[in-house]
């Protein structure tokens, strides 16, 4: 039987609507990725967001990204727009983002999370569907 002492049971953090706010830089790397995929730049648009830290690790994640973006361009057309879909808070660490995008035949649904590394906030996940029934 072991025994814990509520002083070694460490302090849990409760989310609210207004804690942790997303810092505005974050913001503009999912947004600097969207507008250059819209201009063509799929490779720019990656290696901009896999600057972050949390990505020097992660060998190979470039080029795979850049391979799955260049083959739903070849299949869909080009990036003619996009447009936020939702926001949803996952505590006060992460935040999850998912965004339209309109290529020429098709629309795809792109999934950001943004996660908090002591006071410094990263996109730690991005990816892209083309099932619309996993949408909703």
């Amino acid at each position: 039987m072991s025994l814990l002492l509520a002083s070694a049971i460490p302090a849990v953090a409760h989310a609210s609507e207004d804690t942790a706010p997303v810092s505005a830089s974050v913001d503009q790397d999912v947004l600097n990725f969207l507008n250059l995929l819209r201009s063509g730049n799929g490779s720019d648009a990656v290696t901009g967001l896999l600057s972050s830290p949390l990505w020097a690790s992660k060998a190979g994640a470039r080029e795979s990204m850049i391979g799955q973006i260049d083959a739903a361009i070849r299949a869909y057309g080009p990036v003619q727009s996009y447009e936020k879909l939702s926001t949803n808070r996952l505590g006060t660490l992460v935040v999850r983002e998912y965004y339209l995008v309109q290529h020429r035949d098709m629309v795809v649904r792109w999934e950001f999370d943004l996660v908090k590394s002591s006071s410094v906030w990263h996109v730690g996940y991005f990816g892209f569907t083309d099932q619309p029934n996993a949408w909703f």
